[in-house]
């Protein structure tokens, strides 16, 4: 899941559609296998403009562009079910010869998916699985929970192994940043000098978000370090611990590297970022949702690492090339 950095107002419905962002591939598809050419595959996500979204695409449309597919992408107007839900029809009303989507909510979006599956158009997750592996053909994520481990060794090293630290996250029921929580909560067992004092949640509005991580540290005014699972926490956490004075106290973990999040980690008003690699797993779902297309092969169940992103190795281009993309 992300994220949701800018408005998302600026997307306009098409055809009475809640769907905006669409890019393609087209004109790259006479080159490539020949049992692939005129093949086309969308790809459904949740924001036009994040660049976590916009590297993911990156990486699909390199990859689309080799093979020699068509692929065009979407993400609806307003981040709620009904909205993916909406679109994910509309894109299998085109007949597709497969679907890439990252789904808004673990459980309700099963059922829509299913509907699409059974039409014959076969899914592939990226980013955010659903609970039910029937109504998709595989997926493609980080590994969650290894991503939240990581984030509560990286917090137990900057504070030397003590003090007390928060959690702030996007509201429960989606399964990627669902997962990164359990995986700060098994890392914080194995960091007994850790105290967890606080664990909130929020959607997307980074003002809210702000004045949550302003509350926290209201009442708890000697708290050390804060991990936000995801790029808007990080954002407005960051926002919230200058304004309180905070910023050599508080240390902030934060999740993914949009050029915000880059700036404040290079400002050192973030310590550290988890990094994913949406542009590989965009490359791997079109790749695997390819390979089934030309000749039924059925991808397996992928997992990407994270690398971690501080002030002392940023400038590592082998860190460096996992920094996300800007909207052009």
């Amino acid at each position: 899941m992300k994220r949701i950095i800018h408005t998302l107002a600026a997307c306009v419905l098409a055809a009475g559609l809640a769907g905006c962002g669409s890019g393609s591939t087209q004109d790259a598809a006479s080159s490539g296998s020949g049992t692939l050419r005129g093949k086309k595959i969308a790809m459904l996500l949740n924001d036009q403009f994040d660049p976590y979204y916009l590297t993911l695409v990156e990486g699909a449309q390199a990859e689309a562009k080799k093979l020699g597919i068509e692929f065009s992408w979407q993400a609806p107007a307003t981040l709620d079910v009904a909205s993916q839900t909406q679109l994910l029809q509309s894109i299998a009303a085109r007949k597709p010869d497969g679907i890439i989507m990252s789904a808004l909510d673990a459980k309700a979006m099963i059922a829509p998916m299913k509907q699409v599956m059974a039409q014959g158009i076969p899914i592939v997750t990226v980013d955010a699985d659903v609970a039910d592996p029937s109504a998709r053909l595989a997926t493609i994520a980080s590994d969650g929970e290894a991503g939240g481990r990581l984030a509560a060794t990286t917090m137990s090293e900057l504070l030397d192994g003590k003090g007390k630290v928060a959690f702030i996250g996007y509201t429960p029921g989606v399964a990627s940043t669902d997962a990164r929580l359990a995986g700060w909560k098994a890392g914080l067992k194995e960091a007994p000098g850790l105290t967890p004092v606080a664990e909130r949640y929020d959607g997307a509005d980074l003002t809210t978000i702000a004045g949550t991580v302003t509350a926290v540290l209201k009442r708890t005014p000697d708290l050390n370090g804060i991990f936000a699972n995801w790029g808007n926490p990080t954002l407005a956490a960051a926002q919230a611990v200058q304004a309180a004075g905070k910023s050599e106290q508080v240390k902030i973990v934060g999740f993914d590297a949009s050029p915000d999040q880059v700036s404040l980690l290079k400002r050192g008003l973030v310590s550290a970022l988890i990094i994913q690699k949406p542009g590989e797993m965009g490359a791997t779902a079109v790749a695997d949702l390819a390979a089934y297309i030309k000749d039924g092969t059925k991808p397996k169940d992928t997992t990407v690492d994270a690398v971690v992103a501080t002030q002392s190795n940023m400038d590592d281009p082998e860190v460096a090339k996992y920094f996300y993309k800007g909207k052009q």
